[in-house]
């Protein structure tokens, strides 16, 4: 049996614009993977754009698991990709893997084949073609309006107001921003001091919020152009003296410490909060001979929007060869418990809506392509796909789902087998790579693991 990663992407300009939905797509690829007997696990980002990976965290969380997969598969190609840079890396790291991948609903886009293959790549470059030539428009209509002085985006920048397409200093907000810069030299770099006044005097304004002003380089009148290093001067006009604001740079340099963490590490990506639920960080303790590796997590050193109080209450460190020896003396147990669990789920009669459901859902997707090729009007669309996603809502409410019973049989031959003294023949890199194609992830409190999930 193949065991397939289903990956599903909608962005929020094509919800609102075309209707496309998440759903639909999870609907089409389960039944592909149930007609073709694989085994599979949906990844999914919703409302994120295909033009770049670096925001993908679905994306980017299925292709570090890839060596667990045969392939991957998606709907149509421009849900996984648009650019050819990144359409080819995500190939090379599936390559890499032995993982191939597919677009069910185009025949020709198969990498297990030197065709699909060739078709893949010629897809993704007519697709970043298009992208880039709505940047240049864009790129140009933007320009101008710089060069004129006008605003390119609605969003209100602290210390301004927008006035006539134009950025203008808010007096008491200006006021608040130099304050806050002087408090800081006060308290000496002291964050933590320093975000005591904050909450007091930016209402509903988080740490992350006060972190960014002390950094802004608006406040001096040099205008940062969005994720790049490009300055605009004469843009918007300054609130602050250079001297002030190059005296808070010279301290945030001083107290910042870097360091590139490159020693290698097993469990990092599967380990997560059982409080909070966020992905917990790696930690390497370097005063010892030995690097020792330890997990927390995060939202432990991050504040609640406006108050003193931590995110998380959870804040203790947990050291990798404490999980790895839990795992390896416990898996046995661990693999037989979710294996009962699996078989003694109820069963639940269910209303057989199942191919209503699939003749409205391929209405919808019927629907949806007349719209593009302009063969109704969007009045016309949006009476019909109200009406078919009305329809659709009544039959799933009234369709009780039967839970799924998983297909446990390759942890039951893990543990058969001597897995122990294979295990600590590995070295680190595939130690990884087991616990990656085993474990989905690893629930952890107070330097307890609290629950293991599978895949």
């Amino acid at each position: 049996m193949k065991y397939v990663a289903c990956y599903a992407r909608v962005s929020t300009e094509e919800q609102a614009k075309f209707g496309f939905s998440i759903e639909a797509q999870k609907n089409a690829l389960e039944k592909y993977c149930k007609e073709n007997n694989y085994k599979y696990e949906f990844y999914v980002d919703e409302g994120i754009s295909a033009s770049s990976m670096k925001k993908r965290k679905a994306l980017n969380e299925m292709l570090s698991k890839s060596n667990a997969f045969d392939m991957i598969l998606f709907t149509k190609l421009d849900r996984l990709s648009r650019n050819v840079l990144d359409a080819n890396n995500i190939n090379k790291i599936l390559k890499e893997n032995n993982c191939t991948m597919k677009a069910i609903d185009e025949d020709d886009v198969d990498t297990s084949t030197a065709d699909g293959l060739f078709m893949f790549n010629l897809k993704v470059s007519l697709a970043q073609r298009e992208i880039g030539k709505t940047s240049e428009r864009i790129k140009f209509v933007f320009n101008n309006k710089r060069n004129n002085g006008e605003v390119t985006s609605g969003t209100k920048k602290y210390g301004y107001n927008i006035i006539d397409k134009h950025f203008v200093i808010n007096e008491d907000e200006a006021n608040n921003i130099v304050n806050l810069y002087k408090e800081f030299i006060n308290h000496n770099g002291n964050c933590k001091e320093t975000y005591k006044y904050f909450i007091q005097n930016f209402p509903n304004k988080g740490y992350d919020a006060m972190m960014n002003y002390l950094k802004e380089t608006a406040y001096i009148g040099k205008y940062k152009l969005y994720r790049k290093d490009i300055y605009i001067e004469n843009y918007i006009p300054a609130i602050m003296d250079i001297d002030l604001w190059n005296q808070v740079q010279n301290i945030r340099k001083k107290k910042a410490i870097t360091r590139k963490d490159t020693v290698p590490d097993i469990f990092s990506g599967l380990i997560y909060c059982h409080q909070c639920g966020a992905r917990l960080c790696k930690k390497t303790e370097r005063r010892t001979k030995i690097k020792t590796i330890s997990y927390i997590c995060d939202n432990n050193y991050r504040f609640k929007i406006g108050t003193n109080e931590k995110k998380c209450t959870n804040n203790r460190l947990i050291r990798e060869d404490t999980i790895e020896t839990y795992l390896i003396n416990n898996l046995e147990q661990l693999v037989n418990d979710i294996i009962l669990k699996n078989k003694t789920k109820p069963k639940i009669n269910k209303p057989n809506n199942l191919s209503k459901i699939r003749t409205i859902e391929k209405k919808l997707d019927k629907l949806k392509d007349l719209y593009i090729d302009d063969l109704i009007d969007k009045d016309t669309y949006k009476k019909d796909y109200e009406k078919y996603t009305k329809e659709l809502n009544i039959l799933k409410s009234s369709n009780i789902e039967i839970p799924e019973q998983k297909d446990y049989s390759y942890l039951n031959n893990i543990i058969n087998s001597n897995y122990k003294t294979i295990y600590n023949k590995l070295n680190i890199e595939n130690k990884k790579k087991f616990w990656l194609s085993v474990i989905d992830k690893i629930m952890v409190e107070n330097s307890e693991i609290k629950e293991v999930i599978f895949l």
